[in-house]
């Protein structure tokens, strides 16, 4: 028997984040004595703040069976947080009491077996690329809705005013293919990363049959056999080869997520500039009608006054030439419209009755409210940078992956099988048996694969940062052009509705001259076609200026949000 108290410490290891370089190693103390085996953390549980270097395989004392355990991810390539320090201590008596403590040892060994698998992580520590972009956008004051509490995504049911537009973009993210396409490819990358998680687990599976037999000849009587099997398999997964494909797959996972939050804010900008597109359409058609209807007018009136003699053959021609250049303008704006339609149809998913034509107001957008000093941070909020990311988490991942493919690998299969020549006696005592099979892999020649693997792995990690780098220039690009337009389109606008209230001015005072005899018709058409196309160019710069709103709603990361 033994005499006094033994005592068997598992120490859990954590990083100190209080103090650089220092690690904290959290004592729970396993008793036995003459009688007892439990867990007694008040007994003897301490905290012991440590350097790594202190630490050594003499930590042990006396009886004590020190057992230290890091569930803390790697570091850094070939630091290996877990390890086992046994101490020498007397062997136990053969007594009952010794073969339970001996035997709860084996449980807890296995266990601790069970624990480091895994644990090692070959994968280079992730550390997000720096964005190759200025710290802010460049904002001129035009520009600037001031923004109470910085930039924020108001939701695309508060972007856009009209309820005409929240209640079609409703309807697309319902019916639309390319988001459900989206959505399948995420329950297609979470069914993978599924299938692949599940190799890091034990597997348990269960087979039964019967075999006959009998000589060739006839001269054996045919026999029978039946068998039952259960066999447990798990590979250890020492250094993380598994765990990496696994955090490989969820990683692209995640990033299908993004892929399908990027194809849900295109969509949201697609309905909006399709529906912006079509009212574009309508109000071009309409003004081109009502500018046929006021040459229609003229004509009539250059007609009577070549009847009376105050006015020639010329004018009148001019006036029929006018006519019938609106007719073909008129015409072309009808196929925009039927275009314009399709597409709405198109993106909305469905085909049906499209909402009633109302032209354009310009007033169906809230502007976007930005802060003066817009960081381009808030760029990293956009679903194909999160995806960039999440895609180089899983280059990452990969990379771990190739180089646990150079070290060896362990499996451990563990079956019970039963066979009897009758199914009744199958399960009767005397007809089981069990095995244990261990089987390593080291892996010794294979013509530079594992090399290879290695080499392509860690390409694939750098193209994965130029792509991430790729994306966030881009999306730098998308958010200072629209903000460049936004205040050239308001000036330009601006100045556009002051020549038109002049051209307007001009028209009429032309047709007084005119009816005055003062000036020839070519006056009066002049100041026609400069008020119907600049009319035009108002009605294009309105819808551009909406769709830059879009653009920089979107560029910004807006639209994802309800």
């Amino acid at each position: 028997m033994i005499s006094g108290k033994t005592i068997i410490s598992v120490i859990h290891y954590e990083p100190c984040l209080c103090k650089p370089f220092a690690e904290i190693f959290t004592c729970f103390n396993f008793v036995f004595d003459d009688q007892y085996f439990h867990l007694a953390p008040r007994l003897a549980a301490n905290v012991i703040l440590l350097r790594p270097r202190s630490l050594s395989t003499d930590y042990s004392k006396n009886d004590n069976i020190v057992i230290i355990l890091s569930p803390g991810k790697q570091r850094a390539l070939g630091k290996v947080p877990l390890s086992i320090l046994w101490t020498s201590f007397e062997p136990f008596t053969r007594s009952a009491w010794t073969r339970s403590v001996m035997f709860k040892l084996k449980l807890l060994s296995i266990s601790t077996i069970f624990i480091l698998a895994g644990c090692v992580s070959l994968a280079p520590e992730y550390q997000r690329p720096a964005a190759p972009v200025p710290q802010q956008f460049s904002l001129s004051h035009n520009s600037l809705t001031p923004a109470v509490n910085g930039y924020q995504d108001t939701g695309w049911r508060n972007f856009f005013v009209d309820p005409q537009v929240t209640r079609l973009i409703g309807e697309a993210l319902t019916n639309n293919r390319d988001l459900r396409m989206a959505a399948l490819k995420v329950e297609e990358a979470r069914a993978q990363f599924n299938v692949t998680d599940a190799d890091r687990y034990p597997q348990l599976n269960a087979s039964s049959g019967i075999t006959y037999s009998g000589g060739l000849k006839g001269d054996k009587p045919t026999t029978q056999e039946y068998d039952a099997r259960l066999e447990l398999s798990y590979e250890l997964d020492f250094f993380g080869k598994l765990k990496n494909m696994s955090d490989a797959d969820r990683q692209n996972y995640f990033a299908s997520e993004e892929a399908r939050r990027a194809v849900h804010i295109l969509l949201v900008s697609n309905v909006s500039q399709s529906y912006f597109s079509q009212q574009l359409a309508y109000e071009q058609l309409r003004i081109a009608r009502e500018t046929l209807k006021n040459y229609q007018q003229s004509y009539a009136f250059v007609e009577q006054q070549l009847v009376t003699g105050s006015t020639n053959v010329l004018a009148l021609e001019q006036a029929r030439g006018q006519i019938e250049s609106t007719r073909a303008e008129i015409a072309k704006r009808e196929g925009d419209l039927a275009q314009a339609n399709n597409a709405l149809q198109l993106v909305l998913g469905t085909y049906r009755a499209l909402p009633s034509e109302k032209g354009m107001k310009g007033g169906e957008i809230a502007p976007v409210k930005l802060p003066p000093n817009l960081s381009s941070q808030i760029l990293l909020q956009r679903p194909d940078i999160m995806e960039a990311e999440y895609q180089l988490k899983a280059a990452d991942a990969n990379i771990g992956a190739a180089r646990a493919a150079f070290f060896p690998s362990i499996t451990l299969t563990s079956g019970l099988s039963a066979s009897s020549t009758e199914l009744s006696s199958l399960f009767t005592s005397g007809s089981g048996m069990w095995n244990f099979i261990p089987k390593i892999e080291i892996p010794i020649f294979n013509a530079g694969r594992n090399k290879a693997n290695l080499k392509l792995a860690e390409i694939r990690q750098q193209q994965s940062v130029v792509n991430y780098e790729q994306k966030i220039q881009s999306a730098f690009k998308d958010v200072s052009d629209t903000l460049a337009l936004r205040d050239s389109l308001s000036q330009q606008l601006e100045s556009q509705q002051r020549y038109l209230d002049s051209l307007q001015i001009t028209l009429q005072r032309a047709r007084g001259l005119y009816a005055s005899g003062a000036v020839s018709y070519i006056e009066v058409l002049d100041a026609e076609r400069s008020l119907f196309a600049t009319q035009q160019t108002i009605l294009d710069l309105t819808y551009s200026r909406q769709v830059n709103e879009i653009n920089l709603f979107t560029a910004l990361g807006g639209g994802w949000v309800e």
